[in-house]
């Protein structure tokens, strides 16, 4: 099968998180089961100098062409829209204003490459207008339904060049009469997919995770699907990863210990029972739940180690300057994530909504047991010690407030000065559970003959 991703992100090239992980993740898988596959991307100005020029599409915008772990990538030269500092504004957290222009002709442009694929793959709101009039059968999936893009109505639909039809009120890409990019790759694509069961429940139940589109969601005609990500266990590995002090196994898992004082030694902090949480630091992943508490929990002997830069930076780094041996804070950076993995005792996620999240299977590879909110892909990835203790890989609650959120880290906390052999046990089931690629490239695969089954049929009846 010839298959078409499209998406803002794909890493190693472009990434500012989880999406263009993922993006990579299932590309790679699919592409490891014998399937041709391509990944359109904007040519951003830090690949302005990559690729080789296709002269054979006779196309505006231009396209050069790369490629990366056997899949092809296609980069979409805009200069009028990519040619800037960042991927999505010049500083973190602030988006260019003309987004909407800026990816409604990136939209246009896959679709004008969609003719040559079997399927396109669209992913998040930046691709959601070109699953309108598209000439392939199209999978939309759901990312982050809080990165919604809008923009005016009728200008959008210029942009990207579609029926106006699809303009009129209560049709795909009108929302309150404005142009929605979510809202189009919902409700213009032949299958929708999410990023885990649980969230694919939510966002046809609550329309504040839904950004108001759950009725939309619900009046599909096909229910949304819900696809764990993964993760690639050859580049996540405690064996070799050279970020790792000493190698270490789920049957060995001692040697972890010199991951664990390195990292002390390099924050800085005194010994204690050290969490650690690698992402943005913002109300969603619900880090302000701790404020009230952080004072006693630290004379508890929690130690915290936080890497990300966000609108709670300065909450963040209030606790540094309160204690400076307790809490340290850090800009992103792969070496550190991947050090907080192998490092920490416990990995931190209380998130307000996580779609499905990969900082906590990653932390389960090495040997750091997450203590989360069960919502979402947390719910689908992570087992609470009190719910299945022969099974368990973590700690989790349920309600999102302080109270609980304190409550569960004291509940690990006890665990792991009290019982040692049940904290080894959660630290070898999370390492032994698998999280690769392979059985999500098989239940895309499985969505995308629906798509294509639903698109032939739809065909037949007009």
């Amino acid at each position: 099968m010839r298959v078409l991703l499209a998406a803002s992100e794909f890493s190693p090239l472009a990434r500012t998180g989880g999406l263009g992980e993922a993006v990579a993740g299932i590309a790679r898988a699919l592409v490891a089961v014998g399937h041709d596959v391509s990944v359109a991307l904007p040519r951003y100005r830090h690949l302005a100098d990559l690729g080789i020029e296709d002269e054979t599409t006779g196309q505006a915008p231009s396209t050069y062409r790369h490629e990366v772990g056997g899949v092809q990538v296609i980069l979409v030269d805009d200069p009028q829209s990519f040619d800037r500092a960042g991927i999505y504004g010049d500083t973190h957290g602030e988006g260019y204003e003309d987004q909407w222009r800026r990816f409604g002709r990136f939209s246009a442009a896959v679709r004008a490459l969609s003719g040559r694929f079997d399927l396109v793959h669209l992913h998040d709101a930046h691709t959601g207008p070109a699953a309108l009039d598209n000439p392939a059968p199209t999978v939309f999936t759901i990312h982050n339904s809080a990165h919604g893009i809008f923009g005016p109505l009728a200008a959008t639909a210029a942009v990207v060049g579609v029926n106006a039809r699809h303009t009129k009120p209560r049709a795909a890409l009108e929302w309150w009469g404005q142009a929605s990019f979510l809202k189009a790759g919902i409700a213009g694509s032949d299958r929708v997919t999410t990023v885990s069961p649980s969230f694919a429940r939510q966002l046809t139940e609550d329309s504040s995770i839904s950004g108001g589109l759950d009725g939309v969601l619900r009046a599909l005609p096909h229910p949304v699907a819900g696809i764990i990500n993964g993760l690639h266990p050859g580049e996540w590995d405690p064996r070799t990863d050279p970020a790792v002090t000493a190698p270490f196994t789920p049957n060995r898992p001692y040697p972890r210990k010199a991951t664990r004082h390195a990292l002390l030694a390099e924050s800085g902090l005194a010994d204690g029972i050290l969490f650690g949480n690698v992402g943005r630091m913002a109300e969603q992943k619900g880090l302000h739940l701790l404020d009230a508490s952080i004072d006693t929990l630290v004379a508890e002997g929690l130690r915290l180690i936080l890497i990300g830069d966000g609108e709670l930076n300065d909450m963040v780094d209030d606790w540094v300057g309160r204690h400076p041996h307790a809490v340290w804070h850090a800009p992103y950076e792969e070496r550190l994530a991947r050090v907080v993995s192998a490092g920490t005792d416990f990995y931190l996620m209380p998130s307000r909504f996580e779609p499905c999240g990969i900082g906590q299977m990653y932390a389960m590879r090495y040997g750091s047991p997450p203590v989360v909110r069960l919502t979402g892909g947390l719910n689908d990835t992570v087992i609470d010690l009190d719910e299945s203790p022969a099974d368990a890989t973590g700690f989790g609650f349920r309600d999102f407030r302080t109270e609980e959120l304190v409550k569960t880290v004291r509940r690990a906390m006890r665990i792991f000065r009290q019982s040692r052999g049940e904290y080894r046990r959660l630290q070898r089931n999370g390492m032994l559970t698998d999280f690769s690629w392979g059985a999500a490239a098989q239940h895309y695969l499985v969505t995308y003959e629906q798509a294509t089954t639903y698109r032939r049929e739809r065909s037949g009846r007009r």
